[in-house]
């Protein structure tokens, strides 16, 4: 096995201000884009729910989610060209620039779109050495109060006016608490339909260990419910007029007082909102948040479809943890409280819902539950919905050839791919298809664990 470490093309190598996009090499980070994109007043539209070193290339293995995808999409609808070089060591370019004299502005090129088989192919396709990405207005400033020698995660290390950061310019955020799921869905819908926001999220577990110095901490307010079991949170900014903020705010107020919601406010869950300051600044980009204070995670289930999706997930979340058992008491979010749901495409009318699984890493018997967790979980999904098992991120393996109701039979379409770009099998195999021969090599104890599964939930054995 061969590690290929791409740290040196660490650049971002173009800000094209007329076609609005931005090029760069693939160990270049989310933070170093909006730093450039800013001083000329752009941005690519969002942050992942992880730190700002975050690269675009890794993320555009998979979807790409974003805490403002309710305006700006999943990174993998604002990837405009990609540059490759494929198992076969050939070069491979996508998008408009593969015509002679013509500059990245558009996805599409000439001839099959090769860059739809490439999004989420969990880097089977190829070694991505330049990815070219959408850019969008910002009215945020140029520039994020940070430290200027970064944030180093050492326990000495505290500078609380950068850990409580205010907004960007012309942002805002709001915390909204109700009094049920039921209520919380309903204003989910409505502000999704409204048009208002750039982000629409709800937060579970997720502040626990987001906004929590240390790992006590975030024990504590897990065990303890100290952040709203119901909320959402909406981003809003200020990018047409003056008075957008405030319009949107009013409509957003209508609709909270609809769904018998209530804002955090200085006035009401002071305390609470004040805990959930570092979101200020990294609902825009992973500045405060860097702790990060979880075990580690290993595992999840993420069904997608409309915002309803969230109730069934803590049902079937909360049933696969009483017949398992949990590995760690923040596997419970979204058992006893909302997933943390988000907006994922412009009018926020098909949402993903997440729970993760944080096991002990150096305990077996831990790993093993979170494995069990997180099978059955996709298993029962992919019976029960009729949907692909994990239902987002990209088909990885178990959950592709041992599903050939998807498609169906989408992973004979995958190994045809796969052969395509990879003909000799050595770019991650069997990650995201098995080839025949993987599959008939493929450990008999998972396979059975697997049809064991499909079978609990009345689907047909996989014969090898």
């Amino acid at each position: 096995m061969m590690s290929i470490h791409l740290s040196r093309m660490n650049r971002v190598l173009d800000i094209d201000c007329d076609c609005m996009t931005a090029t760069l090499e693939p160990y270049a980070d989310y933070g170093q884009l909006l730093a450039e994109a800013a001083k000329v007043g752009l941005w690519n539209g969002g942050t992942p729910l992880a730190t700002t070193l975050c690269k675009l290339s890794s993320q555009a293995a998979f979807a790409g989610i974003w805490q403002t995808s309710k305006k700006y999409g999943l990174l993998d609808k604002n990837i405009v060209n990609l540059t490759l070089v494929l198992p076969t060591g050939e070069i491979l370019k996508t998008g408009s620039s593969t015509v002679a004299g013509i500059k990245d502005f558009w996805d599409y090129g000439p001839g099959p779109d090769l860059l739809s088989v490439i999004r989420c192919s969990a880097g089977t396709t190829g070694i991505i050495t330049e990815i070219t990405v959408k850019l969008h207005t910002w009215v945020g400033g140029k520039d994020l109060p940070e430290p200027a020698a970064g944030r180093p995660s050492i326990i000495s290390y505290s500078q609380p006016r950068f850990d409580n950061a205010p907004p960007p310019s012309k942002h805002r955020l709001y915390w909204i608490e109700f009094p049920d799921y039921d209520a919380e869905i309903s204003a989910f819908r409505k502000v999704a339909h409204s048009g208002i926001g750039i982000g629409l999220n709800a937060s579970g577990v997720y502040s626990a260990y987001y906004c929590s110095p240390t790992q006590k901490m975030t024990e504590e307010r897990a065990r303890t419910g100290f952040f709203p079991p119901w909320n959402l949170y909406v981003i809003i900014a200020g990018i047409t007029s003056e008075t957008q903020i405030a319009y949107e705010e009013k409509v957003l107020r209508e609709i909270v007082a609809e769904c018998r919601g209530r804002f955090l406010s200085s006035e009401y869950q002071s305390e609470v909102l004040e805990a959930l300051s570092p979101w200020n600044l990294d609902c825009i980009r992973n500045v405060c948040g860097y702790r990060m204070n979880r075990r580690m995670y290993a595992g999840g289930c993420l069904p997608a479809g409309t915002p309803e999706i969230a109730k069934y997930h803590s049902t079937l979340w909360k049933e696969t943890l009483e017949k398992f058992g949990e590995t760690h008491i923040t596997d419970r979010g979204g058992a006893d409280n909302t997933t943390f749901l988000y907006g994922i495409e412009p009018a926020a009318r098909y949402a993903l819902s997440e729970t993760d699984i944080y096991p002990d890493p150096v305990d077996p018997h831990s790993l093993e539950k979170c494995a069990a967790i997180t099978i059955y979980s996709a298993v029962r999904n992919a019976a029960e919905r009729k949907s692909t098992p994990f239902s987002f991120g990209g088909p990885a393996e178990p959950l592709v050839t041992f599903f050939p109701e998807q498609g169906p039979n989408v992973h004979l379409l995958l190994r045809k791919l796969r052969n395509i770009f990879d003909p000799q099998g050595i770019s991650s195999p069997g990650r995201q298809v098995l080839t025949e021969e993987e599959f008939k090599a493929f450990p008999a104890h998972s396979r059975d664990g697997i049809n064991k599964m499909r079978e609990l939930f009345g689907m047909k054995p996989i014969k090898k």
